[in-house]
């Protein structure tokens, strides 16, 4: 049986880290893998055993959502490279295994400390202050129920089967021809006065409805008011006599820049008396006490922990960071990574942007960080606080369940080996056959962390005016970085992605629907990747 369990881990991590690598590059979003990898998992205990128990289940599912979590993290900002150093990195494409080792070895890094910061801070978090981690507690209840119901676990099977036909019909392979056409024609380029509408298709792509069904209105609304006010905003403005010098890509990318400026400015507003806060509380005299008891600090997470430093400072010195800045990035990353995990047990979020943002401005302010040393060290950050906090929401899960922590912990760290095998290789098939930039590889996470890096080499007034449209969006309660990802993404993805969201308002409980779709956007991931795969 622990065999099995550790095959099914393996296979889960490689799964969850391929398909979550594919969505963090083509959508904005990066949704929580877990529930997903207990549908999965219970097929697989189901089909060779003929029975699901608890504790098996539980230990594959976080092995695995390790990867996902990671690879999200990853997907989101280490593309910022190609944006802002397109020659070096595609130099690095040009040598596959060392753009491997080096993605692996970043991910691995980041991802150790991580889980030895959850390993450090459980029981503070878990005990002490007992945090809800409601991501650890839904998966808790999912796992419950399908032990006694396997309905859910047929229905996202269903999707997954159903979704991989359609690809096979759609894209042909083998003797089988393409039947379904890629896309269908909605309204035809047309110009009314000032405003210019684009072509508007709607692609028959079912991941992309499903991401916008499983994300709902949280993302339809906001990539909508974007896409409209690319027609009836961003055109007219830059047909006034002040901008008719900038080119249209120079003006959207200034009024975007402006429009991320003025949202990592407000979301930093708060995030000093956040990390002030978290420090404050994790240095009085109960959670000291609490952090350094025989649950808390150990001699041996004391040997890891010089161990870990010795590594990141390897990793760090290879991509010459001084001593110093070295010291900064660790220190900060901790604090972060541990304030993220915070905010994620009373939430279920993990904000990994903003707080890598928090952390790369002020060392290029500091140490002037170059393009290639801002991405890595916004990556640390996002892939260290993202693997704490998935980290903690499995030990929530096993302490929920009354399973054995310990056994949990072997349990993630094989699947942080497993990942940091896949996801270098995973990475280099996606951006090497899709491209990064593209429709399928659009990475506007990465997008958006390049004009922020370059605000500064933009038009001061049109930053001014994007900035001011934030402020407008923040004050109706509209997201700016989702409406940035409507400013910039192709007018068909968008129409996806709305359509997937729109559909949501069709139903009575939408969350009745999720294996299904879980089930489809997982089926079409792993067809892009392996449609990537044989083209070598």
């Amino acid at each position: 049986m622990q065999i099995i369990t550790i095959a099914i881990s393996a296979l889960l991590s490689i799964f969850s880290t391929s398909v979550m690598s594919y969505i963090s590059m083509a959508t904005p979003i990066g949704p929580w893998i877990a529930p997903t990898l207990v549908l999965i998992g219970a097929l697989l205990f189901k089909v060779l055993f003929q029975s699901i128990k608890t504790a098996p289940l539980a230990h594959a599912v976080y092995a695995g959502s390790i990867g996902g979590i990671l690879a999200t993290a990853l997907g989101f900002s280490f593309p910022t490279l190609y944006f802002l150093d397109p020659v070096l990195f595609n130099a690095w494409m040009a040598q596959p295994l060392y753009f491997i080792a080096i993605v692996g070895a970043l991910a691995a890094v980041a991802g150790w400390l991580g889980i030895w910061i959850a390993n450090a801070c459980e029981h503070k978090l878990l005990v002490s202050e007992q945090l809800a981690f409601p991501i650890g507690q839904l998966v808790y209840k999912m796992i419950t129920a399908i032990t006694q119901q396997m309905r859910k676990a047929y229905e996202l099977m269903a999707g997954f089967a159903l979704t991989a036909v359609f690809c096979v019909l759609q894209d042909g392979i083998g003797v089988v021809k393409s039947y379904i056409p890629q896309s269908l024609g909605l309204v035809p380029a047309t110009c009314i006065g000032f405003i210019s509408v684009p072509t508007i298709r709607f692609d028959l792509v079912p991941f992309v409805w499903a991401v916008g069904f499983l994300t709902g209105h949280v993302i339809a609304v906001p990539l909508l008011v974007g896409a409209v006010s690319r027609v009836l905003v961003l055109d007219p403005l830059h047909r006034l006599a002040p901008f008719a010098h900038l080119s249209s890509v120079e003006f959207v990318l200034a009024f975007c820049s402006g429009l991320v400026l003025i949202g990592t400015l407000t979301s930093f507003i708060g995030l000093p008396r956040q990390l002030y806060v978290g420090i404050k509380k994790s240095f009085d005299k109960s959670s000291t006490s609490a952090l350094f008891s025989d649950t808390g600090i150990t001699i041996s997470l004391i040997v890891e922990l010089i161990a870990l430093l010795c590594a990141c400072c390897a990793f760090f010195s290879y991509f010459k960071f001084s001593i110093l800045s070295q010291c900064f990035i660790v220190t900060t990353t901790m604090l972060c990574a541990y304030q993220m995990a915070a905010i994620a047990g009373k939430i279920g979020m993990a904000l990994l942007g903003r707080f890598a943002t928090f952390v790369m401005i002020p060392g290029i302010l500091l140490f002037g960080f170059d393009s290639l040393q801002a991405v890595l060290v916004a990556t640390f950050v996002e892939v260290c606080g993202g693997v704490a906090t998935d980290t903690l929401f499995g030990r929530k899960m096993a302490r929920s369940a009354d399973i054995s922590t310990s056994r949990m912990k072997y349990y993630q760290y094989f699947g942080l080996f497993v990942s940091c095998l896949t996801v270098g290789v995973v990475f280099w098939i996606l951006i090497n056959h899709f491209h990064l930039g593209s429709v399928h590889l659009f990475a506007q996470k990465a997008q958006a962390r390049q004009l922020l890096i370059q605000a500064q080499q933009f038009d001061p007034y049109v930053l001014l005016l994007g900035a001011l449209f934030g402020l407008i969006l923040g004050r109706i309660k509209i997201n700016p970085a989702l409406v940035f990802g409507g400013l910039l993404m192709p007018v068909n993805l968008v129409v996806g992605l709305v359509v997937g969201g729109m559909c949501t308002w069709l139903v009575k409980e939408k969350e009745d629907y999720f294996p299904f779709w879980s089930g489809v956007f997982a089926s079409q991931s792993i067809w892009m990747l392996l449609r990537a795969m044989l083209t070598f």
